[in-house]
């Protein structure tokens, strides 16, 4: 699990690091090759990075659904 995500970190560097090296040289390569990492990580990745941040946005969202339907059923009465 770690190790994934350290790979999908260093990934993510490297797209950025061609993306800078491509708007520098004005090649459409690195773009490109910046463009397809990104897409790879989004879609492979993302679990992997984000798993901790979704489990706290899910509690969140669960909490408010709470308190938002202990609100209305309370108006509703």
């Amino acid at each position: 699990m770690k190790n994934n995500r350290i790979i999908w970190i260093l990934l993510l560097m490297i797209a950025c690091g061609l993306f800078l090296v491509g708007l520098n040289t004005n090649n459409f390569l690195y773009n490109v090759l910046t463009i397809i990492i990104a897409f790879l990580v989004y879609r492979k990745g993302y679990s992997d990075l984000f798993q901790e941040y979704d489990k706290k946005q899910d509690a969140k969202r669960e909490s408010s659904k709470q308190v938002y339907n202990a609100l209305y059923k309370s108006k509703a009465k």
